[in-house]
């Protein structure tokens, strides 16, 4: 279900999205994953460039590098390095998606932005976030269409009384 929402929401997260170029947005936050089985990882990416996964308590200590030109980040796991391409980051939220034609989201939360690590409820309060001010467009393009056509009756009201007051 949250892999759904996410390709629903890719392209409105881009206004949102505050991106890894500012990595103190990524550096020592305990970024948790819950996978659909309820086994929780943490990633902790260190200043030093070092990168601890944490699972069960146990830690596996690696390396990670941001690479600027792609927006990406390059994660070394068991020997093998990954090229992790951002989606979202904001400081609350960390989505990056496997480079590729997958659609497979790796999706984070701030523990202690978010304790509850519902980064679903997280994410649909971004999109209600969205809907509103398309609303309030609409509504002050409908305010201005109105303060249009009173303005107009009002100078049609006032050319009918200078033309009468001239007959």
């Amino acid at each position: 279900m949250l892999q759904e929402l996410l390709k629903d929401l890719q392209s409105s997260l881009k206004s949102y999205n505050q991106g890894l170029a500012k990595q103190n947005m990524l550096v020592d936050i305990p970024w948790t994953m819950v996978d659909g089985e309820l086994n929780i990882q943490r990633l902790i990416f260190r200043k030093d460039k070092s990168l601890y996964i944490v699972k069960e308590g146990e830690i596996q200590e690696s390396k990670w590098e941001y690479l600027a030109a792609m927006d990406s980040l390059v994660v070394n796991v068991g020997g093998k390095k990954l090229l992790l391409n951002e989606v979202f980051v904001d400081g609350n939220a960390l989505i990056l998606k496997k480079d590729g034609i997958t659609t497979d989201f790796f999706c984070f939360v701030n523990q202690k932005e978010i304790p509850d690590l519902n980064l679903e409820g997280y994410l649909k309060r971004i999109k209600e976030l969205e809907t509103p001010t398309k609303f309030e467009e609409v509504s002050q393009n409908e305010s201005d269409a109105d303060k249009f056509i009173i303005f107009t009756v009002i100078l049609v009201l006032v050319l009918f009384l200078i033309w009468s007051s001239m007959q």
